[in-house]
């Protein structure tokens, strides 16, 4: 078991995102992967291996996506489209994704879907002795985690790290998700730049 947010403790003056050898392999929580403003770029989920629903976040800054023609969200200075391995509207194994931005990268990353029984919120309103509720799900409520998620910020989610490889036109991610183990398995996909 490895705990890859102890991996990945900040060391100061160390660009982002961060990069650390491990086991012979330059893994990371985020890949900063250049872009051309309105470039197309087709993503495809090849595998899943698993107990929660697995996903890839695309990050831009200073603009927007569309994906199959058809704009996602408007321009913002930061906007993070998930997508996920059980949509019903995409092909997950030919996403085309076109970025319109001022930028000359966007992030990416992976994510997964737990389901939980209880949170703690805090009312910063109240004294620190009194600011803390926990709020029950009975039935449960399922939540997107991520590098920078909630959960993640909070050290419920210790297992996320991810390693990628060359290949023509773009790139294969491996990656773990927050399960504290070093399969890089739980979701392998691919983006290729559009020729």
């Amino acid at each position: 078991m490895v705990n890859f947010k102890e991996v990945f403790k900040e060391i100061e003056g160390e660009e982002y995102p961060q990069k650390r050898n491990y086991k012979g392999k330059t893994i990371f929580l985020v890949d900063k992967f250049p872009v051309m403003n309105k470039e197309k770029l087709i993503f495809s989920i090849e595998k899943t291996n698993s107990d929660y629903p697995q996903g890839f976040v695309i990050g831009v800054y200073d603009g927007y996506i569309k994906t199959n023609g058809k704009a996602v969200s408007r321009k913002r200075k930061q906007v993070n489209v998930l997508f996920w391995e059980d949509s019903e509207v995409l092909d997950i194994k030919h996403i085309e994704i076109q970025i319109i931005t001022d930028s000359d990268h966007i992030f990416i990353q992976n994510l997964w879907e737990k389901t939980i029984y209880e949170q703690i919120v805090i009312d910063g309103t109240k004294p620190a002795s009194e600011n803390r509720k926990t709020i029950r799900f009975p039935e449960g409520k399922k939540v997107s985690c991520y590098v920078g998620s909630d959960r993640w910020m909070r050290w419920k989610e210790n297992g996320a790290a991810m390693y990628a490889e060359e290949i023509p036109n773009g790139k294969r991610y491996f990656c773990n998700d927050g399960d504290e183990d070093e399969d890089f398995d739980d979701i392998i996909f691919t983006v290729k730049r559009v020729d």
